[in-house]
């Protein structure tokens, strides 16, 4: 992505449900970063070369209406997540909403919707960091390389100001009947990310990125392992895909 950064730091945070399903989860983060480029970052990139100081109240704040937390059958979940600059070199503020449905038919169906929506902006006259604009998490976004897909500066994809995607997926029923720890879902991906505050001409707004495909959920003793087969719907022409 044309450079590379180093952090440390130390947060101290807690969760606990403030009312009946709501759930308040704050997190007070304090960490140093150093940005350093490479000698093919464009010019506007070399300018964030450099060391940043951070003081940040990170929440979540949640509406949980699954009737389990791990592989929901029914309900839904709303989480809003805010990224607060209380001390910052730049001041980016992030913004993120993740939104999930789940509804079970009869004969043992499953059908999910999920809607995620992110920004990240600077409260002074400073560009946002790159280290915190936004970009599609893979799991939103399959048939894409992982942060390969919207603007690009030179040949470096910068992500985005903005960013949103929307989920549909389906399990199959009854396909595996003798194995209990296996389900097969078909899926239908679309995503977006957009703006570049530093420079409006590399922003390409128009092109939404989408995928069909076929999931398989293994559930073992160590945790849950995913795999995907997915073709793309449509792209734009500097997008890094996979099957």
């Amino acid at each position: 992505f044309g450079y590379k950064t180093d952090k440390i730091g130390f947060s101290l945070g807690t969760s606990y449900e403030q009312f009946k399903d709501i759930f308040f989860s704050p997190v007070l983060e304090n960490s140093y970063e150093s940005i350093t480029t490479n000698s093919k970052a464009s010019a506007a990139k070399q300018r964030q070369d450099g060391e940043y100081f951070d003081l940040v109240l990170d929440y979540d704040l949640s509406l949980n209406k699954l009737n389990q937390n791990f592989n929901p059958t029914d309900g839904y979940r709303f989480i809003f997540t805010q990224e607060l600059p209380l001390y910052s070199d730049d001041y980016t503020f992030v913004n993120k909403v993740n939104y999930s449905k789940y509804f079970e038919t009869r004969n043992g169906t499953v059908f999910s919707f999920g809607i995620f929506s992110a920004s990240a902006t600077s409260l002074t006259d400073d560009d946002a960091r790159i280290t915190k604009r936004i970009y599609i998490p893979s799991r939103k976004l399959r048939g894409f390389e992982p942060g390969k897909i919207g603007p690009k500066d030179g040949s470096d994809f910068i992500g985005g100001n903005f960013g949103s995607s929307i989920n549909f997926a389906s399990t199959l029923p009854r396909l595996f009947t003798e194995v209990q720890d296996l389900d097969l879902s078909l899926f239908i991906d679309a995503a977006n990310v957009w703006g570049v505050d530093y420079d409006s001409s590399l922003d390409d707004n128009s092109s939404i990125r989408s995928s069909v495909g076929i999931g398989v959920d293994y559930f073992t003793p160590i945790g849950p392992l995913n795999f995907s087969l997915s073709q793309n719907l449509s792209k734009a022409d500097t997008d890094k895909t996979e099957s």
